[in-house]
């Protein structure tokens, strides 16, 4: 007799959903910008929501382009909802390996996040979050 095997998923339901692209720097850098947004209507953060937040940063920032990230601009702008402190959306090989990270917020959400991440890591403007991080990797190479 066969053992009875119960299909299952591994995605979690959310409405969530996220874009990706790379930015090449003069040095071949990659620099991973990920941006989330989810439906104006869904305006209370759930457990689901922040496992697929952190689920899709950690997969970007270890798959190889063939080098893997050197930083990487998480773009929360388009979030209804605001992330609390615990929530852990920063990918943890960024994170041992202190490459630089930034977090994109409106100007509305600013003040709340301010107080939940580290305020130099916060940005509105992706540009400027670009330059600084170019700025930051060819330091860390001289």
């Amino acid at each position: 007799m066969p053992h009875h095997l119960e299909p299952i998923t591994l995605e979690v339901e959310t409405p969530v959903t996220y874009k990706s692209w790379l930015h090449t720097t003069r040095d071949y850098h990659l620099v991973g910008i990920i941006a989330f947004s989810a439906p104006e209507a869904h305006i209370a953060c759930e457990w689901d929501d922040i496992e697929f937040i952190r689920r899709r940063t950690d997969e970007f920032s270890i798959i190889g382009f063939p080098e893997f990230l050197s930083a990487m601009v998480l773009d929360l702008r388009d979030l209804p909802f605001l992330l609390d402190a615990d929530a852990p959306v920063f990918p943890w090989r960024m994170m041992e390996e202190e490459c630089p990270i930034r977090v994109l917020v409106s100007k509305a959400q600013l003040a709340h996040y301010s107080s939940v991440f580290e305020p130099a890591w916060l940005g509105w403007d992706l540009d400027s979050c670009i330059a600084e991080i170019r700025s930051l990797l060819d330091r860390k190479i001289q």
